[in-house]
């Protein structure tokens, strides 16, 4: 798969990058407790393993602990491009998680694959850009009239797919034209039947794009697990 560079607008929004991919793969929340990513379930790269490209949604690690390594599990599956996070330091301050070459760039960032313009994003919630909040069932609330310009804000231009994250729910909505997709977490899921904070096998999402077509599938880890 080929990557050009990124057109860059700010530190806090990256703007777009071309990738030649088809069959993406999307994670977010995974809270590795581990530097080197170890803990990472082995479901996840299972349920990759046919994607041409991974595309991180921010809190891999846990407070000052980054879980950088997680990339390098995930790399030996498909490159990996992700974004940047808000996250709370042990004393309780406000941090935002270093970036990580073009590996994890930005707050927010475009990646375009078959025409599609993909927007990545932590917290809707967070800046850059207007906020946009999630319900407690991890849809957004969307104001369709204003969309388009909130996402211009957000992402830097327009948008055909928003990933984001931070609910830890697998959630999929259109609105105005633009999909809406949320991976969940693959390991601290919440939702029904889920027990909050509890670390379990949860969710990861894939993304297929074909001639100007979108289809969007959650894959529960569950049903892959191992032993």
């Amino acid at each position: 798969m080929t990557i050009e560079q990124p057109t860059a607008a700010n530190d806090e929004i990256v703007g777009s990058i071309a990738v030649d991919a088809r069959r993406i793969g999307l994670i977010g929340d995974d809270h590795n407790a581990e530097e080197d990513g170890s803990d990472l379930p082995v479901e996840v790269l299972e349920a990759f393993r046919d994607v041409d490209l991974i595309l991180h949604l921010g809190h891999m690690g846990q407070r000052e602990v980054f879980a950088r390594g997680a990339l390098d599990r995930l790399e030996t599956v498909a490159p990996v491009l992700g974004v940047q996070d808000y996250s709370v330091g042990k004393d309780g301050a406000q941090l935002i998680s270093p970036p990580d070459g073009n590996r994890i760039a930005g707050m927010t960032r475009v990646v375009e694959a078959a025409g599609v313009r993909i927007g990545l994003v932590h917290n809707l919630c967070k800046s850059p850009g207007p906020e946009i909040p999630a319900a407690p069932g991890g849809l957004p609330e969307i104001d369709g009239d204003a969309l388009s310009t909130t996402l211009a804000q957000k992402f830097g231009g327009p948008v055909d797919v928003v990933a984001f994250a931070g609910t830890h729910r697998a959630a999929t909505v259109t609105a105005g034209g633009v999909l809406f997709v949320n991976p969940g977490s693959p390991t601290y899921p919440k939702g029904p039947g889920r027990v909050p904070g509890e670390r379990s096998h949860g969710t990861v999402g894939i993304l297929e794009l074909s001639h100007g077509a979108i289809a969007y599938e959650t894959v529960d880890l569950h049903c892959l697990a191992v032993g």
